[in-house]
């Protein structure tokens, strides 16, 4: 199975390390945060920690080639081989992210998705300002912000150069941001995109006229036997249907208002109207038959 990799971009204000949590989680692959890799290597005392140590907390930039390297470390691991990961903080500079690409392509791996939260600096300040755990005055928030974006504009043209850069727009609330990175591991696999609540099924039952929503959870065998039919239903009719699959865990306020009588659950809807419900494993051929249903 190809694995996927994501660099993401967080200013100041969007809850970087947050979103890079939440996503390790759902997709199963390790988070990899480049101040947590600073505090295992002095932890550890190796020869890297070692080297790192003078510049921990010191605010002094630490070499570019001793950064990537402490990163590449991480990414040698066997569950960031096996499983992909998602990589916040890093890089900060154009040398970190030349460095790491470079090596990368030379492990003869596919180039990671890079992800830009991009909001406006007015926007970031009043987050930052009403974060109660904000200490800093006005004027060091606005230096910290117009900081990062001076640095990440090099990193921005360089990542949009190698046809690798996917912006977002995180002036949105944190949910809504949060919906819209949920999306891209299936977006990149060609899968059925995942739903993350209640709130976005019920907008996607109205407004869309033909809907495929698979009820399922991550540790449900059954449900991993459906998967590759419900992703074929969503590349075959992409222009006519959108196929779409919700977590059963984290909206289990669903089975009882659809009388859902257990997991997989595919269900079809039509005008906002529940149409079918095909419970358990089912072949191709039958899920194909309920969608036909729908385009008549």
């Amino acid at each position: 199975m190809k694995t996927k990799q994501f660099i993401l971009l967080a200013p100041p204000g969007v809850k970087g390390s947050e979103h890079t949590a939440i996503l390790a989680e759902r997709w199963q692959m390790p988070r990899i945060d480049l101040d947590e890799l600073w505090q295992d290597a002095i932890a550890a005392g190796s020869s890297l920690g070692r080297q790192v140590l003078p510049y921990f907390g010191s605010g002094k930039p630490a070499p570019d080639d001793l950064v990537t390297k402490l990163v590449q470390r991480r990414l040698e691991q066997p569950d960031a081989m096996l499983k992909g990961w998602i990589l916040g903080g890093f890089p900060q500079t154009l040398a970190q992210a030349q460095g790491l690409g470079e090596w990368w392509s030379a492990m003869g791996q596919a180039a990671p998705t890079v992800v830009y939260l991009k909001a406006m600096t007015g926007i970031l300040l009043n987050r930052l300002a009403a974060d109660p755990s904000q200490t800093e005055p006005a004027p060091a928030l606005r230096r910290r912000v117009e900081q990062f974006q001076t640095d990440v504009e090099p990193l921005l043209t360089y990542y949009q150069q190698q046809d690798q850069l996917k912006t977002i727009n995180a002036n949105l609330p944190f949910k809504e941001v949060s919906a819209t990175l949920g999306r891209l591991n299936q977006e990149n696999a060609g899968a059925a995109p995942l739903i993350q609540d209640e709130a976005e099924l019920d907008t996607l039952i109205y407004g869309q006229s033909r809907l495929v929503v698979d009820c399922m959870a991550t540790w449900c065998g059954s449900c991993k036997q459906v998967t590759p039919s419900i992703d074929k239903l969503a590349a075959e009719y992409r222009d006519r249907v959108n196929v779409t699959k919700i977590d059963f865990d984290a909206n289990r306020q669903i089975s009882k208002r659809f009388g859902l009588q257990g997991i997989p659950a595919v269900m079809f809807f039509k005008d906002g109207q529940l149409l079918e419900t095909l419970t358990g494993v089912k072949s191709y051929t039958e899920y194909d038959t309920a969608i036909g249903n729908l385009l008549h």
